[in-house]
């Protein structure tokens, strides 16, 4: 019995000896520093964050007044490209009291019933703009407003728009040229502007509204008043009474927005 026993313990011995035995090729490495980072996408305007600053405010208008294009510079700080956008605020139009020349043509003298906003015009009739360079692309002649290029830095008279930083005029333009108060066609005016985007999800497209890393475009705003104000009833100009708009403001916001590309 206790051959038998030791034989026994003899084999599992050597199978375990044999099982111990056998082993497979191996390679092991590690990767290191692995890490994810958020992108950023950051706008500036005029080369701040805060473009509150960065205002117009114009006083003493008379008629024959051009403001000239303001310029808005905005830039993509971010690491990652996006849609670029501005769009405006409704229009606050107050009269600011009715002096005496004023309140014999204009019977409303409170707030929001200021008439200035009509007249205030932020583009130039379409022939006009041909006739001064301008490609039309698209145009309503019924609601007064039409969407224009330039091929080089053009002054057209007038308008908002997109273009290249460097220049001192928009080369994609948006041309209000009707006045006076609103018709069943549109609102003339720079009232016309009111809660309208121009960029990504609006009118008036600029190289497809992009704008990569780094890369900058600038947005052009004028309005003028006509040395005579006039309103267009569908087919003419009618003469208005100058004095309708004496002491008359405007005010707005305008909101730059940089959305990012999917």
């Amino acid at each position: 019995m206790k051959k038998v026993l030791f034989t026994l313990m003899a084999c599992v011995l050597c199978l375990g000896l044999v099982g111990g035995a056998f082993a497979y090729f191996s390679d092991t490495e590690t990767s290191t520093g692995n890490t994810f980072t958020a992108a950023t996408l950051d706008l500036t305007v005029d080369g701040l964050d805060n473009p509150g600053i960065m205002h117009i405010t114009v006083g003493n208008m008379k008629p024959g007044d051009d403001t000239g294009y303001y310029k808005w510079v905005l830039k993509n700080v971010g690491s990652i490209s996006g849609y670029i956008s501005a769009t405006f605020s409704l229009m606050t139009n107050n009269d600011n009291g009715l002096n005496e020349p004023e309140s014999a043509v204009d019977a409303t003298g409170g707030a929001g019933q200021g008439e200035l906003g009509q007249y205030l015009k932020p583009g130039i009739e379409p022939e006009v703009a041909i006739a001064n360079g301008a490609t039309i692309i698209e145009r309503n002649d019924e609601a007064g407003w039409y969407i224009a290029t330039v091929d080089s830095e053009i002054d057209t008279g007038g308008t908002i728009g997109w273009g290249p930083a460097g220049w001192t005029v928009p080369s994609q333009l948006y041309s209000v040229w009707q006045s006076g108060p609103t018709h069943p066609w549109g609102i003339p005016g720079l009232n016309n502007l009111a809660g309208n985007t121009y960029g990504y999800g609006g009118a008036l497209h600029y190289n497809g509204d992009v704008l990569d890393p780094n890369e900058e475009v600038g947005f052009f705003f004028r309005v003028k008043l006509d040395s005579n104000l006039q309103i267009w009833d569908g087919t003419k100009w009618v003469e208005v009474d100058d004095n309708i708009i004496q002491g008359d403001s405007v005010s707005f916001d305008i909101t730059f927005k940089l959305e990012q590309v999917p």
